[in-house]
């Protein structure tokens, strides 16, 4: 079984629709950089937030991670809760800067108290997986409604998440769904391929095989995993969709390659059975390992681990030279 409820890691990296101070309206007008740097020098918060932006993307000037951070700092600086995030964020990749989980933690804290509602939801992620700060799932949930409150997609997302699998608050797959409904209209895939789960298990609403694969095709086409796979394996069992054991293992090819070890292990186990894949052993050690090396913990670890077994065996024997007693006895005279 692949994975199921995942937490939503959309971080503001870009500025669409993100309100700087009422005195930089003209930068929503004139974005070239030119203007940028000037209205940046100047002390334009704004203006400073979107060059930083801008020079971390290599947007319509060369790429400057460092000097991207520093802008985005002064940004912060002035006052722009968008550019402090967005500093967090830096900080939280070590993009441009030293990595700091302590520092990132701290410009999503600062980001959140001025009301900004992306860093409400990147400081939740940090307590639920304990990245610079001790783990607590309560507090992350609370930091979820505010951000959700205060319009933040992954913030419903992930606020979805922790009603899902009972994090922080009293399970409720009902409310869970709501909230993904509303991320995944907002174009949250994460949102959306969690809503898909709900559907495919029947959590709170009603199984609906084929709105799942509805809701797991764009979630893949946007590079994730778990999507993938679990749209193979949906699609290997005919469920929502015609059986098609080709385009299935193709996904479970494309899944892991995107990391997902459940995929690599199908994958591997289809070229050592021939079921689907030419039979090939030497790829399906390469994809079992992978496989254990991704997640040693998967639930079908044991499987490949003896998979993984009879694959090297199988090659050894190829291997090895036959010996006096397995040459064939000299021709009769009949056979001559």
């Amino acid at each position: 079984m692949i994975r199921a409820i995942v937490l939503s890691a959309a971080l503001v990296t870009g500025l669409a629709g993100l309100a700087g101070p009422a005195q930089t309206q003209q930068v929503a007008r004139i974005d070239l950089v030119s203007e940028l740097k000037a209205l940046c020098e100047d002390d334009d918060a704004s203006a400073c937030t979107r060059l930083g932006d801008r020079l971390l993307e290599g947007n319509g000037i060369g790429r400057d991670d460092a000097l991207g951070v520093a802008t985005l700092g002064k940004a912060c600086q002035l006052g722009d809760m968008p550019g402090c995030t967005m500093t967090g964020f830096a900080y939280g990749k070590g993009q441009g800067v030293a990595q700091s989980a302590d520092i990132a933690r701290a410009y999503y804290a600062y980001a959140c108290h001025g009301g900004e509602a992306t860093g409400c939801s990147n400081l939740g992620l940090a307590y639920i997986n304990g990245v610079g700060v001790p783990k607590n799932d309560a507090h992350a949930a609370a930091l979820f409604e505010r951000a959700c409150t205060n319009d933040s997609t992954a913030g419903c997302a992930n606020l979805g998440a922790s009603y899902s699998l009972g994090r922080g608050v009293p399970r409720d797959h009902r409310r869970a769904a709501r909230l993904f409904r509303q991320a995944c209209e907002a174009d949250d895939q994460h949102a959306c391929y969690n809503l898909g789960v709900l559907y495919r298990d029947g959590l709170g609403l009603r199984r609906d095989y084929t709105r799942a694969i509805a809701l797991f095709e764009p979630s893949c086409e946007a590079k994730d995993p778990s999507a993938c796979g679990n749209l193979a394996n949906m699609i290997d069992d005919g469920r929502g969709a015609a059986r098609d054991r080709q385009r299935a293992l193709d996904l479970h090819d494309e899944a892991c390659g995107l990391g997902e070890a459940e995929s690599c292990f199908t994958l591997g186990r289809a070229y050592q059975t021939g079921n689907g894949r030419k039979r090939d052993d030497d790829r399906a050690i390469v994809l079992l390992e992978r496989s254990l090396a991704l997640d040693p913990k998967t639930p079908s670890a044991g499987h490949a681990a003896k998979a993984l077994a009879l694959s090297r065996s199988a090659i050894a024997d190829r291997s090895t030279p036959p010996s006096k007693n397995d040459e064939p006895a000299d021709r009769t005279a009949d056979e001559e």
